[in-house]
């Protein structure tokens, strides 16, 4: 499941910037901070939880906290560089993965955030006006497969490292 969202983020962070963008003036602690917003305006507004934990029935393995990666240029260690996350969507009631999954997507979109014309009921990358990537995606397994994968937009390597640590879950305050 996280190898199909993970190439598919490249993809999409490529189709939405461009393959020569990289944000001159972003850093890998803006980054992580935006990510971090972002999510916490969608749990807020749906009443979610996001977790590196699995939830409930969900039997595997947590995911790690979020890291950097090279970017799209040749990977290469040195070259510019992007911050994603994973998070699985805690919280969701029994039986309504579907439906969850499906409120992600469309508040995102009432956000003005453009939805990649490949998404499928399972799979929707949609992308912000300021270039990060967010990608929603069911794993057909049934409650507690709904998970979330966040990209930043590539920044230079010179603009790695950062304080602010990975939340391990990310709830909605009312």
């Amino acid at each position: 499941m996280v190898l199909i969202a993970l190439s598919t983020t490249e993809c999409t962070v490529s189709q939405h910037k461009g393959a020569d963008a990289v944000q001159q003036s972003l850093t890998e602690e803006a980054a992580r901070r935006y990510i971090f917003q972002y999510l916490q305006r969608t749990a807020n507004e749906i009443g979610v939880k996001f977790s590196l934990s699995p939830d409930g029935v969900n039997h595997a393995t947590a995911f790690e906290p979020a890291d950097t990666m090279p970017c799209y240029d040749g990977h290469r260690e040195r070259g510019p560089h992007q911050v994603q996350a994973l998070y699985w969507v805690a919280g969701v009631p029994p039986g309504q993965t579907s439906r969850f999954f499906s409120l992600l997507r469309d508040t995102w979109k009432n956000w003005g955030w453009k939805l990649d014309p490949k998404a499928t009921n399972t799979l929707a990358a949609l992308g912000t006006p300021d270039h990060y990537t967010f990608i929603v995606q069911d794993a057909g397994k049934g409650d507690g497969w709904l998970s979330i994968v966040a990209a930043s937009p590539c920044f230079p390597y010179e603009g790695l490292g950062a304080e602010t640590p990975a939340p391990d879950v990310i709830e909605g305050t009312p």
